[in-house]
């Protein structure tokens, strides 16, 4: 079966989706769990601050031991509780592929049409190759949502604008510091995200800018292009003070910035015009208590949502449009997986009608005294390859039409397959 289990910002508010993000360790840990159930074939995680999604490819038929299947491993990495169960959506078969296919193509995110998804979709297809947990019918389902997000994005006006969490993040900068070219601001986290960030802030003017990250070389690197300043993690402290804005967005699994720290920065701070911090982080990077500090306004993921409304409904109508394009797609990879899955069933039907065919020419020759029988078995043979493949042709038709398990069935019974 293939399924997906996922929870995003639509069904869980932070504070839940934090608890089941996935670091990269985490998702090769995950697969190796999988991995010793012999009902298990292939699985690919995708973990950003919007979404947790598993999908996964099983030997279990009913969808509930599939997806308890998967459930089971993530109470063993996350302490997974039923609790949240509502909290999580559970897709199979094609609405596991029309799933996968919005969200590559941006319709499922907070900012309709962003960019920035396509490129964690790819990402965790990659790491899933890397460990060795994606199969074949997995692989298949990446490749052809990449084929459905890259055609969305080429010939609908989805993603016109530029709008993203980042973007929106550099939008809310702007807001409460109309003129940043008096401000200076601190990145936190190289990653993806700080990169979009750094991007985004590339075509303002600002004072300063501070790079940090666990790579000092990597943060360094960044910083030069924008003329700012690379450190490390542990100088945070040190540069927070200066800091008019501070965005973060890491993988750290802890809180980078807290109560206590914070209260320390607001004593040394000579600049009187209050703070403003982003956590683009899931889990979050920054206690939610600094937020009760005087002189501190604090926005996470979920705070993103009102700045990045007012794109939103010019993209929406672009919508219609892209999905007719992944109804397209959706519909060619269930045609293929179908196909696939009745191979064995195709196999079957040639070599039944070669063993009737042996069958009844042996039995003809016999009652008949033919001696010079090549005609007759050349003639046989030509019947019953062009019945098989009659039968083939017709239950490959009806499996395109959704009516496979039924046909299935019928042919199983009628040639005792």
């Amino acid at each position: 079966m293939l399924g997906l289990i996922g929870i995003s910002f639509k069904s869980a508010a932070i504070s839940i989706r934090e608890q089941y993000a996935f670091s990269s360790e985490e998702i090769e840990k995950f697969s190796r769990i999988l991995q010793n159930n012999v009902n298990h074939k292939g699985v690919v995680v995708i973990s950003t601050c919007n979404r947790t999604e598993i999908y996964f490819h099983s030997r279990k038929r009913h969808e509930k031991d599939a997806f308890d299947l998967i459930l089971g491993a993530l109470t063993t990495l996350k302490n997974y509780s039923d609790e949240h169960r509502p909290s999580f959506y559970f897709k199979s078969g094609k609405e596991v592929a029309e799933h996968l296919f919005k969200v590559t193509a941006g319709i499922d995110s907070l900012v309709i049409g962003e960019d920035q998804i396509i490129g964690q979709v790819k990402s965790a297809y990659t790491t899933a190759q890397e460990i060795n947990s994606c199969d074949t019918i997995l692989s298949r389902l990446f490749t052809k949502a990449f084929e459905a997000g890259k055609k969305v994005r080429s010939t609908t006006t989805i993603n016109q604008g530029s709008a993203s969490v980042s973007s929106a993040a550099v939008d809310l900068c702007l807001k409460n510091f109309p003129n940043l070219s008096k401000h200076t601001v601190f990145v936190i986290g190289a990653g993806q995200t700080g990169q979009l960030v750094l991007t985004s802030l590339g075509k303002r003017q600002i004072k300063s800018l501070y790079v940090a990250n666990r790579t000092v070389e990597k943060a360094e690197s960044l910083a030069d292009k924008y003329n700012g300043i690379g450190i490390g993690l542990d100088e945070i402290e040190e540069y927070l003070p200066k800091s008019d804005v501070v965005i973060v967005a890491t993988d750290s699994q802890n809180y980078l910035l807290n109560k206590a720290m914070m209260a320390k920065v607001k004593s040394l701070r000579k600049n009187a015009d209050n703070q403003l911090f982003i956590d683009l982080s899931v889990p979050r990077n920054i206690d939610p208590a600094i937020a009760s500090i005087e002189g501190v306004n604090l926005y996470a993921v979920d705070d993103l949502t009102q700045i990045v409304n007012s794109t939103t409904q010019k993209r929406t109508e672009a919508v219609d449009d892209a999905m007719k394009i992944i109804d397209e797609v959706s519909e060619d990879f269930m045609e293929w997986l179908v196909v696939r899955g009745l191979s064995p069933i195709f196999a079957k039907i040639k070599t039944n009608f070669q063993q009737i065919h042996q069958s009844e020419i042996e039995g003809f020759v016999k009652v008949n005294g033919i001696t010079d029988h090549a005609k007759v078995e050349e003639y046989g043979r030509h019947i019953s390859d062009k019945y098989a493949r009659l039968f083939i042709r017709n239950l490959r038709s009806m499996a395109k039409n959704g009516e496979s398990k039924d046909s299935i069935e019928a042919i199983n019974e009628l040639f005792e397959l």
